[in-house]
């Protein structure tokens, strides 16, 4: 398994992106998913797929929404030959620069994660089709670039944060806090930096503590937040990451087992065989846990 944050460059100017993509099954790849520096909006133009976040399985049909905060990590598994969707992305500060506590009720929907929070929105539900039709515009807006276009899609983009407070608020979710996204997304660049290390060194000798250490955290703070946000163990991640390196080396070299497992950061074929017994099945099995299903690519976000 593979996680990483995706990272679109906005205008700074202008930090605002609608742009529509076709998500094709052939590209679904296992174990991949990610997170990034903004709040998205997208919704299904057409096709069938799930989406995955924070480990949830999110089935989407034509018109459904779902929403995602800087912090979540997720990803999308195709069903249908391909799948068409809007997306729309934007950072917090483009609601207000800085923002006031006024124009921070505007992203309640994306900073408060209750218990009972669903990233997806049917398209039965109240204000669905209003939603829609406003991100239409949007979208309609951006491509002719018209005079005031921009003071447009911002009075667009409240109005529709508006509608997300009163669907999340009638819905009863979204109402428990238990910390503050900035404070989330700044725990979430420390994990990002530790992510980074174990990507690029899962051939050597890892540790737990040295991660923390690049993390800048505490061994143990790092261990529960690392779980948190993965929804695996350090060691688990690490083996994990290290099997499915392993199962594309075997298809695309020559080497044979002995030497493609060392080269993939394991010590010993004893100890290769004995995780590979335990989670090696699991990479290839879609009915395991919703993070092994994840189908993110880096283009998408």
């Amino acid at each position: 398994m593979i996680i990483t944050r995706d990272a679109i460059e906005l205008n700074p100017e202008f930090p605002f992106l609608i742009m529509e993509q076709v998500l094709y099954e052939k590209d679904n790849q296992e174990d991949f998913f990610h997170w990034h520096s903004y709040c998205e909006i997208t919704y299904i133009k057409k096709g069938h797929g799930y989406y995955y976040v924070n480990g949830r399985r999110y089935e989407v049909h034509e018109k459904d929404l779902i929403i995602f905060n800087n912090v979540e990590l997720h990803g999308w598994q195709i069903e249908d030959d391909q799948m068409e969707v809007v997306v729309m992305i934007f950072p917090a500060e483009f609601v207000s620069m800085p923002l006031t506590m006024f124009d921070n009720d505007y992203l309640r929907p994306f900073m408060s994660r209750g218990s009972n929070f669903r990233n997806k929105i049917g398209a039965d539900e109240e204000n669905a089709d209003q939603i829609v039709d406003i991100i239409q515009d949007i979208s309609r807006e951006w491509k002719c670039a018209g005079v005031g276009y921009r003071l447009m899609i911002k009075s667009q983009i409240l109005r529709i944060l508006t509608l997300l407070i009163r669907h999340y608020q009638k819905c009863g979710t979204g109402k428990e806090e238990s910390m503050l996204l900035s404070d989330k997304n700044r725990s979430m660049k420390r994990i990002e930096t530790a992510l980074y290390y174990i990507n690029s060194h899962y051939t050597e000798k890892l540790s737990l503590e040295k991660a923390a250490a690049v993390a800048c955290m505490s061994p143990a703070y790092f261990s529960t937040y690392f779980k948190s946000v993965t929804h695996y163990g350090f060691s688990e991640y690490v083996t994990k990451l290290r099997l499915k390196k392993v199962k594309e080396l075997e298809k695309t070299t020559d080497l044979n087992m002995f030497q493609i497992a060392m080269d993939c950061g394991f010590s010993n074929m004893s100890n290769f065989y004995r995780l590979n017994k335990k989670y090696g099945d699991s990479l290839d099995d879609r009915s395991t846990t919703p993070l092994q299903r994840q189908g993110a690519i880096r283009k998408h976000s």
